[in-house]
């Protein structure tokens, strides 16, 4: 019996789909409009968050349970699990402190993320992002590869593989590394606080994702394990 893959969802590629269209259009005109969509994306993404966050709280309580009940066949699997939860919800941390950094900057102390006032700031994301002291630009690049790294260690199925990689990557295009640019420079330089905090959004999306398969797949390997066992 094949493992069940978690498919990328026809409701989130269209927000992937979106967010790629409003960039383009950001690339050419800042408009009211094309902020209001980055809210209409955000939205969206956070709601397909705060479903693959509760599917992860759902697998990771199945597997406390199942500890409890075997704890020598589900140590192993429940440390493994342990390990991609805490990196995951480490990261996806850091990039929620970021968006609050970034819209308090543009907005003042009061700045709230789900009510952001001066969308159209570009000042803001880059001084949070690429302040020559203080960024924290380079530090969030460093952890998103540790990040994919570890997370494709513990994959084995080359779709899912290319997926999260896709997700999680921090390959510069072409044009800007010509032009001088790095990574963070590419992403947050002169970028709306909109379009920034839509970005960081996308990426505890993909966080989330990722965790859940990894641990979609030693569930059910758990229970294939427990399967053979009773043969």
């Amino acid at each position: 019996m094949a493992i069940k893959k978690r498919p990328v969802s026809p409701r989130q590629k269209m927000i992937n789909l979106m967010y790629i269209v409003l960039l383009a259009m950001l690339a050419l005109n800042i408009s009211t409009e094309v902020l209001d969509g980055f809210s209409i994306v955000e939205d969206s993404l956070n709601r397909t968050t705060a479903n693959a966050s509760e599917e992860n709280r759902t697998l990771y309580r199945d597997f406390e349970t199942q500890l409890r009940q075997n704890p020598e066949k589900v140590k192993t699997w429940f440390e493994k699990a342990t390990a991609v939860k805490q990196m995951s919800d480490s990261l996806f941390e850091f990039a929620r402190q970021l968006k609050v950094a970034i819209v308090k900057k543009a907005d003042g102390k009061d700045g709230d993320v789900y009510n952001i006032e001066n969308k159209d700031n570009l000042d803001a994301a880059g001084e949070v992002m690429l302040a020559p002291l203080t960024g924290k630009g380079k530090q969030l690049f460093l952890r998103i590869n540790s990040y994919r790294e570890r997370i494709l260690k513990l994959v084995d199925d080359p779709h899912q593989k290319r997926i999260i990689a896709d997700n999680l990557s921090t390959a510069v295009p072409r044009k800007a590394r010509l032009q001088g640019k790095n990574w963070q420079e590419y992403m947050f330089e002169n970028m709306p606080v909109a379009a920034a905090v839509t970005l960081l959004s996308k990426l505890q999306s993909d966080i989330r994702y990722a965790a859940y398969d990894n641990k979609k797949r030693k569930s059910y390997k758990r229970e294939q394990n427990k399967k053979q066992d009773r043969r």
